[in-house]
């Protein structure tokens, strides 16, 4: 007897191993999932601007990376205690304005350098609502940084106009690195700020764009997330105490499923290599100068040096600096 229906899979010719390049842009749960990759040593950059919600502001935020857009003093404000910009998100404020503008031009320089060679790209969409600059109309922000109600305009965003910023994200992409695979997927996470009507009508809107746009380009694929934990979870013992962002298990769970679905076989045993010795690096050491930490250091470099050698594209240049400043007593 079946007790539960199970997501199928997405068809797919991806196959990611240590040799991919990896980048993961949108909503918290891009974040969540991309730590997994990041845990595992992957070759990946995690949402170069911040944690953004909606799909406009998704598109500016990739056009400002291709375009290798310059910011300068203008595109911030400050608000009493840090520079801030309606282009990132509050992870990236701070005290003086050189330097906000030194790290977020170099995080869009990085982010687009990445770009170029990165094999596929983790786009989380997680609302349909927007806000928009009150006196600026047409431009979507990313963070509202706690600024007064009246500095923005928010509204639910058409099909329409999700279709054309995912088109739009898709072409520039294309155009910067033609053999680039997308692949979508809907936060699961409940906006239930705006009622549980509000959040199906926010998702619905998102997941009509999206398969417009997986019509329109071959580039892209459509990864389940939001269905995973919708219909095949569907118990809020798979949510946190706060009954509306997935509980650690979920994240799990959906991680293994995107895994298995992408990951090839090979490499997905030599996760679990890279995984054991992972679990080394996080040993809390007691006695830094004891012998038995001497030797397990050495054990360590040594078993770093063999991961690398076996497995293509792996690096773990921190972790055996790690092991050899503990050697050195730094």
């Amino acid at each position: 007897m079946e007790l539960f229906t199970k997501v199928d899979m997405p068809k797919t010719n991806i196959s990611i191993d240590y040799t991919s390049k990896l980048m993961f842009i949108g909503s918290c749960f891009a974040e969540n999932i991309g730590k997994f990759f990041v845990d595992a040593k992957f070759d990946c950059v995690v949402n170069p601007t911040g944690i953004i919600y909606n799909p406009l502001s998704i598109s500016r935020m990739i056009s400002n990376l291709i375009d290798n857009k310059t910011y300068n003093e203008d595109d911030f404000f400050f608000d009493g205690n840090h520079y801030l910009s309606y282009d990132f998100h509050s992870s990236f404020a701070y005290k003086t304005l050189d330097e906000s503008l030194t790290n977020v031009n170099a995080c869009i320089l990085k982010g687009r350098n990445f770009l170029k060679d990165a094999d596929i790209v983790f786009i989380t969409l997680g609302t349909a609502y927007v806000y928009f600059l009150a006196d600026n109309p047409s431009q979507p922000v990313c963070n509202c940084h706690k600024q007064k109600p009246e500095t923005f305009v928010r509204r639910l965003v058409s099909v329409d106009e999700v279709v054309e910023a995912l088109s739009d994200i898709v072409s520039k992409l294309s155009s910067l690195n033609s053999s680039l695979k997308i692949v979508f997927t809907v936060s699961p996470i409940r906006h239930l700020k705006d009622g549980a009507h509000g959040n199906r009508l926010s998702k619905s809107t998102l997941h009509l764009g999206i398969e417009q746009v997986l019509r329109k380009f071959d580039c892209c694929e459509y990864f389940p997330s939001y269905e995973i934990l919708e219909d095949e979870l569907r118990d809020y013992r798979f949510y946190a105490e706060d009954l509306v962002h997935p509980s650690p298990v979920a994240e799990k769970i959906i991680w293994e499923r995107l895994r298995d679905t992408y990951i090839n076989k090979v490499c997905q045993a030599q996760i679990s290599r890279v995984e054991r010795f992972m679990q080394a690096v996080h040993h809390r050491i007691i006695d830094r100068n004891s012998q038995a930490t001497i030797d397990f250091c050495k054990k360590n470099v040594a078993l770093a040096e063999v991961l690398e050698s076996e497995i293509q594209g792996l690096n773990l240049n921190d972790e055996k600096k790690y092991f050899q400043n503990m050697l050195l007593g730094l």
